[in-house]
């Protein structure tokens, strides 16, 4: 498992296709992948398959050059680079991986090209151009923010629970305004999330929009003639529907799952399902577990590790009864519609999970929650306490006065 973990990275599905291979391996008997130097002759191929031989220095278009590597991922590397012309500026570029470019991908590129140039929120980092290498690789060139992960900004600052709540509703709005755009993200993640100081005040950039639909174009390629396809996204973050061989469309209702995780990352400081710690079980178990497994609300999740339950309330700058309370009232109601296994069941869009977010904000009813009188009424008294203090000391007024008057008689 540690060559495996180090060879792949984060790259599920190289990792998913060598599982099986080892599982194939396994039941047939054969001897041959039993060597640790034997595995190590497919990894290194596979791992170095795909991917751009580049280097600090490159020179890509002609007017990038690339400076370091920012990451890497299934969908290929991104890279800090300054613009030579016809200005000078720092950018992000992300070449996308090698064999992910064939005639369909390239018409979803062009497509996907024109829907990110026309979106234009504050809320999603801006991308400046597309094209391909001389070898033929896509690639993006973005807008370089230099921020957090929305869920590392969070816990170095020990945002309160409003703060993140407030950033995440930032997000929504990102990601609903590429949805009317008919742009869906299908790999939201903390990392794609990043967090910078606008004004003394933390902004929501949203990295990476439509990268992942080239991805899905393949996909449904795949399905057309009728091969076996791969999932695309990050594990721990991607919709029930992704790992679903029976479902060959991905609506908007996906990133709204992939929010309700990175929610319920701010509240608990865990996934809903703990991929990393779960490595015991074979992958398919773990997608299984995805299509077939509720989470367990927020509360008790922390409720369940005092440990945990510390951690999460430290970074919230709170204590540990105060945040499970504050779960407990709506943000487990709001945390579980968004993460429901049946999309049907889930906010319709990102901006109906921001308008409950808000509603919980101000002390309003939220949609998550069945209502019932005794809730309302609470709702009503927390968010109006001064009114109705007034009118209860109006009329223990009225009833003194009263009381007065008939001592009086």
């Amino acid at each position: 498992m540690r060559l495996l973990d180090a060879a792949c990275a984060n790259d599920a599905d190289m990792r998913a296709r060598i599982e099986a291979l080892l599982s194939a391996d396994a039941e047939s008997g054969n001897c041959y992948l039993a060597t640790p130097q034997s595995v190590i002759n497919i990894l290194e191929p596979l791992h170095n398959k795909g991917l751009p031989v580049v280097a600090a220095g490159d020179l890509i278009a002609e007017r990038y050059r690339l400076i370091r590597q920012l990451g890497e991922g299934g969908m290929g590397q991104v890279w800090l680079a300054e613009q030579t012309t016809p200005f000078q500026r720092h950018v992000a570029l992300k070449l996308i991986k090698a064999g992910m470019h064939d005639e369909a991908v390239i018409r979803s590129f062009a497509s996907e090209q024109q829907s990110l140039q026309i979106m234009d929120h504050p809320a999603i980092a801006k991308v400046f151009d597309a094209g391909a290498t001389s070898e033929g690789q896509p690639y993006f060139i973005m807008e370089y923010v230099p921020g957090l992960s929305i869920t590392a900004f969070c816990d170095l600052h020990r945002t309160s629970l409003r703060g993140c709540l407030e950033i995440l509703i930032q997000a929504c709005e990102g990601v609903q305004h590429a949805h009317q755009k008919a742009v869906i993200h299908r790999d939201l993640k903390p990392a794609n999330i990043l967090v910078v100081d606008v004004n003394d005040k933390p902004a929501a950039k949203i990295i990476d929009f439509g990268l992942a639909r080239i991805a899905d174009a393949e996909r449904r390629e795949e399905a057309r003639q009728g091969q076996h396809t791969q999932f695309f996204g990050t594990p721990g973050f991607i919709s029930p529907e992704q790992v679903d061989p029976d479902v060959q469309e991905i609506d908007t209702r996906t990133d709204v799952y992939s929010l309700g995780v990175i929610l319920y990352m701010l509240l608990t400081g865990l996934q809903p399902f703990e991929w990393a710690q779960a490595q015991e079980l074979p992958f398919d178990a773990l997608l299984r577990r995805l299509r077939e497994e509720d989470p367990r609300r927020p509360s008790a999740r922390l409720l369940a590790d005092r440990n945990i339950a510390i951690e999460a309330a430290e970074a919230r700058s709170t204590h540990t009864k105060t945040l499970v309370r504050e779960l407990r009232r709506d943000l487990d109601w709001i945390a579980i519609k968004a993460l429901q296994r049946e999309r049907e069941r889930r906010y319709a869009t990102p901006s109906e999970l921001a308008a409950d977010l808000r509603r919980y904000l101000r002390h309003e009813p939220v949609h998550a929650r069945p209502p019932s009188t005794r809730y309302r009424i609470h709702k009503f008294v927390r968010r109006r306490a001064s009114n109705v203090f007034a009118a209860l000391l109006n009329v223990l007024a009225s009833g003194l006065n009263m009381t007065e008057a008939g001592y009086g008689r």
